[in-house]
Order: structure tokens, then C-alpha cells, then sequence
């Protein structure tokens, strides 16, 4: 018999749902003050309820502890006091869950969870979920910090991000170029056109950048599709495109907001040669 007691009810359900989802062979006992969930088998199938209630519990800490054990670390060790900016980044954390970023080498948490609780559970098939919880969050004390620095760096950058938008957003709908109004035709890669029809050029852009210096755009290189809307920042920008989606043109919607216009590319008014 594998055994495990939990004071709060959700956990108890969580784990028991993770364990055995038609519940067959696990059962859920309700006590004046704490709950129970027995795996009842002989011994020779023993080694299946081991391994059911490891992968259960990582299952309900990961669910019911770990941005707990975030919080903690955001407001105890890095001083973090804005309950906004918590908030945010414990939704970073749910979004690394989901989708994990590229090129972001993450703590092996599943894993170094798994060891905890193997270690914490090898010795008694009698649990506490309670006490695996306190014994867990030390032994990964660790790596929590080091995941939750790495939430702190996201969460940074996407400040410098928003900080960096509005600085654009602020050049598109202030600053005076001159130019009415540019067409930006997406057909596989992204064509700027001037009003009378013939193409932006890359030294006028240049040109521009100088006559029309800011430090928010002096850095971007000139061949990013973006740059060119953001230098010339024209009173209208229209975007023709047939895709549902595209992470620039998205990018060009949400700076120049009600400056900017989507059009089919059958509307396109020149001709594409």
C-alpha cells in the first residue's frame, strides 16, 4: 500500500488525478483534518504505485508549489514589492511552462524535482505531502533561485522592450518628417513605396536618419523591414497583405496604431514588377 496525507483537498484531487485518471486502483479518504489518498496492491506490483506516486507528486507540486516557491523567492530574496510586477512574472513562469524560450538554457527542474522526491519517498511509503513540499523547495533551493533570475531577466527586457515601443510610438505620432504617407507591400519580404508609386530607397532612409536623429531609432540597421517606417515615421503608413498574421507587420500595427491601415494586396494601387 503506498499512502499519502494532504491538508488541503485540491492537492489531495490533483494528485489523485494525476495518478490514476479512471481511479481504479487509488482512493481518496477524507479525515476531520487532513486527506488521504491510498494505492492499494499487493507487493508485486508495488513498483507501479512507486512509480505512479512520483510522477503524481511532481505533478501537484509543480502545480500547486512552484510559483509559490517563485513568489517567495521574488519577494524574500530579490525584494520585489509591486504586487503588478510579481503578478507578470509569475505569468512569465506560466508562459515558460507552455513554450519554452529559445536559445534559454532553463534549470532541469523536472529532473532535479524527480531526484527530491525519489530520495524523500524511497524511505517511507507512508507521505506527507506537507513535509516532501518543505523538503523539496530546500533541496531545489537552488534552482528555484536560478530560475527565478532568469524570470527577473525576461521580465527586464520585456520593460526595455516596452520602454524602447513607446519611444517609437512616441517618434510615429510626434515627430514632423514631412512624408503624408508610405505603402508597404508584403509579397514574401517587405517593399516601402511612396505615394506616387516608386520605391523608398535605403540612402534615403540614411538621409533621413540624419536630418531626423533619434536616439531610439540611431542604432537599428538600416535592412530591417521595420527601420525604414520608423526613420521616415510618415503621417499614414498602409500595409497591403494577405497573410493572417506576421510578427512585423503586427510590430508596424502596434506602434503607428491608428496611423497604420491592413489592405488585401489586391488592393494594392501600383504595379508589383
Amino acid at each position: 500500500m503506498f499512502c499519502v496525507h494532504f491538508s488541503k483537498r485540491a492537492e489531495a484531487v490533483s494528485f489523485l488525478k494525476a495518478v490514476d485518471h479512471k481511479q481504479k486502483y487509488w482512493f481518496l479518504k477524507k479525515y476531520k483534518r487532513h486527506f488521504v489518498v491510498l494505492g492499494e496492491a499487493d507487493s508485486s506490483i508495488g513498483w507501479l504505485y512507486y512509480k505512479e506516486a512520483v510522477e503524481g507528486l511532481i505533478v501537484v507540486i509543480r502545480e500547486r508549489k512552484w510559483l509559490g516557491w517563485i513568489e517567495g523567492v521574488l519577494k524574500h530574496r530579490y525584494y520585489y514589492e509591486d504586487q503588478e510586477e510579481i503578478q507578470r512574472i509569475l505569468e512569465i513562469a506560466r508562459e515558460f511552462e507552455d513554450k519554452p524560450p529559445r536559445g534559454l538554457n532553463l534549470p532541469a527542474v523536472n529532473l532535479n524535482l524527480r531526484t527530491a522526491i525519489q530520495k524523500y519517498v524511497s524511505k517511507d511509503r507512508n507521505v506527507d505531502f506537507d513535509g516532501l513540499s518543505a523538503y523539496c523547495l530546500e533541496d531545489l533551493h537552488s534552482t528555484v533561485l536560478e530560475y527565478t533570475g532568469l524570470l527577473i531577466d525576461e521580465y527586464k527586457q520585456e520593460e526595455s522592450f516596452q520602454l524602447l515601443l513607446d519611444s517609437w510610438r512616441s517618434r510615429v505620432h510626434h515627430k514632423d518628417t514631412g512624408i503624408q504617407l508610405l505603402h508597404l507591400l508584403e509579397n514574401g519580404s517587405l517593399h516601402y513605396f511612396h505615394d506616387e508609386g516608386n520605391p523608398l530607397s535605403e540612402s534615403e532612409t540614411l538621409l533621413y536618419r540624419r536630418q531626423y536623429p533619434d536616439d531610439s531609432i540611431n542604432d537599428l540597421p538600416l535592412r530591417w523591414t521595420i527601420t525604414p517606417a520608423l526613420v521616415h515615421a510618415p503621417d499614414q503608413l498602409i500595409i497591403y497583405s494577405d497573410k493572417a498574421s506576421d510578427s512585423e507587420l503586427e510590430l508596424l500595427m502596434s506602434i503607428f496604431e491608428e496611423k497604420a491601415s491592413w489592405k488585401p494586396i489586391s488592393e494594392f494601387p501600383f504595379e508589383i514588377s
